[in-house]
Order: C-alpha cells, then structure tokens, then sequence
C-alpha cells in the first residue's frame, strides 16, 4: 500500500503528521519544493488541432483548474491533448452505456458485457495514467514535491551529453 499522502499545511516541525515527525530541515525542504511548481512566467497552452469539441472543452477546463499550481507547461500540451481526448471518450462510452445498456446477447444467445463497458474502462485507464504524469491530482502532486525536496530530481547523467 502507497504511503499516505500528507499536505504541506500538516507538516510541523516536532509534531505527528501522517506518522512522522517532521524535521525543521525536512519542513522548510517541502516547502521550498513547493515554490518551485510556481510559474514566474505565465505561459499560454494551446488546444492540439486534432481534439474534437467534447475534449476541447475538458482541455479547457482542466488548463483553468490546474491554473493556479502552475504544473502545467507549454511542452505538456500533447500529453494534456491524450489525457482530455481520453476522458472525452470515457464520456461518450459511458453515454452509450446508458443508452444500451452494460450487457449484450452475443450469436449465443448469451449475454455478455458491452464492448461500451471495456472501451471506457481502456479510456479511463488512459486518463488516469495521464492525470498522474501530469500532476492532475494531489497524490501525484505532492510526489513530484517530495521528489524536489528529497533531491530525488537530480539526474546523475544530467550532463552526460553536455
């Protein structure tokens, strides 16, 4: 099981959070990890020409409420195009769920699920492996700060081929 996820404002220096008792040295750490996902300079994504309606506007809002942590960057801009044409498919499936149900007769005459049932569960798995490479949702955003804090970023072949 992964280690809970514990945010920033429940970290104290000498008390429990989440298990742990927090070092000053590990605390300002965090902290200054987490400064570093704020943006200097605001950069202005732009939707991929090839997301259809339904996914623009899932690109949308996501760009809005994920504006303020500052995660996102100009260079994520196709993989936020597969996450929202993901989720967009996992609408639509589960639209056309609704409307034929979750199972089918096959030749058989047996009934079996859907082949709406395994495309939105394929889509969502999609989404869901995107939303944790882009910081979508809080556990993998405080991995990427305690990875930053833990000097974990540093790459030991960073200059490999400089």
């Amino acid at each position: 099981m992964a280690n809970p996820v514990i945010q920033f404002n429940h970290m104290r220096v000498g008390k429990k959070g989440g298990g742990k008792n927090w070092t000053k040295k590990e605390v300002e750490a965090r902290e200054e990890a987490a400064k570093k996902f704020q943006r200097k300079k605001k950069l202005k994504l732009r939707i991929p020409d090839w997301l259809d309606d339904s996914a623009r506007k899932i690109w949308r809002k996501t760009v809005k409420d994920m504006e303020e942590f500052g995660v996102l960057d100009k260079v994520d801009e196709d993989v936020l195009g597969i996450y929202c044409d993901a989720v967009s498919k996992v609408q639509e499936a589960n639209r056309l769920i609704d409307e034929h149900g979750m199972t089918e007769v096959n030749k058989a005459g047996v009934h079996v699920p859907n082949a709406y049932v395994q495309m939105s569960q394929r889509y969502a798995n999609i989404a869901l492996s995107y939303s944790n490479k882009l910081g979508l949702n809080a556990e993998s955003r405080a991995r990427l700060a305690k990875r930053q804090a833990d000097g974990e970023q540093d790459d030991p072949n960073a200059t490999l081929f400089d």
